[in-house]
């Protein structure tokens, strides 16, 4: 309660200063007015440089703080304290993780007498039945699974599954090959064979923003930008999010302006990156997005502290089913796949749209994987083990 009253106290008077110069003004302020005017005031928009993220301060630090403290007082063997250790102080934190979900929902689960969890992009689901219904105590046979399909025809959507490109280079981007020059410039001939063949937008994903510059980069300098450019103007998704909105705006435009006009632009790329700001909640409908490109498979860094507390959580407390890799592999695997098919469910937003998915790695090929994607793509994806093929099958 102490953090929410001092909260409200700096709402109400935590701007009512004296307009004075700067120097009369540090002399006039107590030592709390002048931490209260540094929490308001923040870094100049022009002073940050292009693409830095902005960080925002909390409302009320304090709050943050009886969070933790709260979640200590109630925490169980479930849970573990990240301590996160960085060059001052200021850039170091303390967070509190709770490895099993089901210690709070078992109770939701004890009080009512059915339960329905819904959403739009789930699959795969695993994660749901052995990690918060199985150890909430629900028993797997009152477990109802229910996936619709989609609305639009069959023929509205071609999933492509591209194992090799152009040069016959065995497409595989892990994170010890996506930064060799042949894996980059064989992306960029696939994606400017695309360009030739796609009208209106394509949106083109990848694992990070680190990734997206270099790809950029690389491009630049070996000329593959310049033919990209030829046929779609590129667009870069930003890290900063006030930019977002205008970036979508000149990109929808350009789309609009190509459609009306004879000339040799069709329309644009949008190269963005999985699990930004353009992957969720944003519809690139209609000729928005006539093609998705997905660039590898973007695990998360299983280096995170994280990450590996909840792999081992994992593999000590939930049995392995024989023949699948331990829980903690297939936790990686189901983050991978949930942040995948929720990019690629961008394009297809109502029943008379159409658009292109095209999935760039020989590992989508794998049973395993396939298995994970929701199944109006599922069970329409096409496996191209050459480039040959895949393009014929775009240009139709």
């Amino acid at each position: 309660m102490l953090s929410r009253k001092l909260f409200g106290f700096t709402e109400c008077f935590g701007v009512v200063l004296p307009s004075l110069s700067d120097s009369e003004e540090n002399r006039g302020l107590g030592g709390f007015q002048q931490f209260l005017k540094s929490l308001q005031s923040g870094p100049p928009e022009d002073s940050l440089e292009e693409g830095q993220a902005v960080a925002l301060r909390p409302a009320s630090p304090l709050m943050h703080i009886e969070a933790f403290l709260e979640a200590l007082t109630t925490a169980n063997q479930d849970g573990r304290v990240i301590v996160n250790r960085q060059g001052s102080v200021g850039q170091s934190s303390l967070k509190f993780l709770l490895l099993n979900p089901a210690v709070h929902f078992a109770q939701v689960v004890k009080e009512c007498r059915a339960l329905v969890i819904a959403g739009g992009t789930m699959q795969p689901v695993s994660d749901f039945r052995e990690q918060l219904l199985a150890c909430s105590g629900v028993e797997a046979s009152r477990v109802v699974e229910f996936s619709c399909g989609h609305v639009i025809p069959p023929d509205n959507i071609l999933p492509l599954i591209i194992c090799s490109g152009p040069s016959n280079q065995q497409l595989e981007f892990t994170y010890q090959r996506r930064e060799l020059p042949q894996m980059m410039e064989e992306t960029g001939r696939i994606l400017c064979n695309l360009c030739n063949v796609v009208p209106g937008g394509m949106v083109c994903f990848l694992p990070s923003y680190e990734y997206l510059r270099q790809v950029h980069a690389h491009w630049d300098k070996t000329g593959l930008l310049a033919r990209l450019s030829v046929r779609k103007k590129i667009f870069q998704e930003p890290k900063r999010a006030s930019q977002v909105e205008q970036v979508l705006t000149a990109y929808s435009t350009c789309i609009a302006s190509c459609s009306h006009s004879e000339g040799h632009l069709t329309g644009a790329l949008l190269l963005s990156v999985v699990g930004g700001k353009m992957s969720e909640g944003i519809n690139f409908s209609d000729d928005l997005g006539r093609c998705v490109v997905m660039v590898g498979m973007p695990y998360p860094n299983i280096k995170s502290p994280e990450l590996q507390e909840k792999m081992a959580y994992l593999d000590q407390t939930i049995p392995r089913t024989h023949g699948q890799p331990p829980p903690g592999t297939v936790l990686i695997e189901n983050l991978c796949m949930k942040a995948i098919n929720q990019s690629i469910g961008r394009a297809i937003r109502h029943q008379k749209d159409f658009a292109s998915i095209v999935l760039l790695d020989h590992r989508y090929a794998r049973p395993s994987i396939l298995a994970k994607l929701p199944a109006w793509i599922r069970d329409r994806v096409e496996v191209k083990a050459t480039f040959g093929p895949a393009f014929a099958a775009m240009r139709k």
